[in-house]
């Protein structure tokens, strides 16, 4: 068995959770459900790791599988984040937006720019998100493995910061802690209300607020595309759509925003540096 760093940091990640939910396990529903999903991922992780083929699935797969579990995670954590930390820190959030933004909420400053056909483009934008890692990751996988793998290391290493990162600074988000204050409804063309409640039934986890991980994995994937010259004018438009969408559509305060592009800066520089010493330690 010969474990890589992609597969070395979801099994941490797993640990991790698997501590919390035991420790917090009065608190949270199904409990035992949740810690074996997490011993499954590890278990998992381990089989495959011992698969050394040089061709065929197992090869494609040991390269894949890494990113297949991270949506399992995610899902994972409804009723983690609440069962751990109980507390909500949505006004202290809204309390920083509005000395940011000199005593005024942005997120009801941005009220101004609304309409219909920038409301359905953003909000595609958004959504987006689900695919533009494989944006960045199927062409990548095709033309430098190696790259492909410390991409992959600085996505799984920044989505996993992120979600502690919620058991840090629980927050839902404007869209519900705001609800009352909005003057205007958001109104798309077509797409928006459809997407609006695919997404809702996508992400079940409410306190996925702070940081930013849209603005994080997106903004990470921009420049991982930029240093290895793959797809990057693809993703630029959906990155910065996605990002101004994030406020707009009161999915994240801006504090939110900042501190995902602080979180995606740390992954660029920190998976690359980790993939490089586990290499050299192999």
């Amino acid at each position: 068995m010969s474990l890589r760093i992609e597969e070395v940091i979801n099994i941490t990640f797993a640990l991790i959770m698997l501590s919390l939910i035991l420790w917090r396990r009065e608190n949270i529903d199904y409990w035992y459900v949740k810690a074996g999903v997490n011993i499954a991922i590890i278990a998992l992780t381990l089989y495959v790791s011992r698969k050394n083929e040089q061709e065929g699935f197992w090869y494609h797969f040991r390269h894949w599988y890494i990113a297949m579990v991270v949506p399992v995670f995610f899902i994972n954590l409804k009723g983690v984040i609440e069962g751990v930390n109980p507390t909500n820190w949505d006004l202290f959030l809204m309390e920083i937006d509005r000395r940011l933004f000199f005593g005024k909420y942005p997120e009801l400053l941005i009220e101004r720019i609304y309409n219909p056909v920038l409301s359905e483009l953003l909000q595609i934008a958004y959504v987006s998100y689900f695919f533009i890692p494989l944006i960045l990751g199927i062409p990548l996988y095709k033309k430098d493995k190696r790259a492909f793998r410390i991409c992959a290391t600085s996505i799984l290493l920044t989505f996993y910061l992120s979600y502690l990162g919620y058991f840090i600074v629980p927050a839902v988000g404007p869209r519900f802690s705001m609800a009352e204050m909005f003057h205007k409804k958001i109104h798309g063309l077509l797409l928006t209300p459809i997407l609006k409640h695919i997404l809702n039934t996508l992400e079940p986890t409410p306190h996925d607020c702070f940081p930013s991980g849209h603005t994080a994995v997106s903004l990470l994937c921009l420049m991982l595309a930029r240093k290895y010259r793959t797809m990057f004018w693809v993703l630029l438009p959906l990155v910065s759509g996605l990002i101004f969408a994030t406020v707009y559509h009161r999915y994240h305060y801006v504090i939110d925003v900042i501190a995902g592009i602080l979180l995606s800066i740390i992954g660029y520089w920190a998976g690359q540096e980790l993939f490089k010493a586990w290499e050299r330690g192999r």
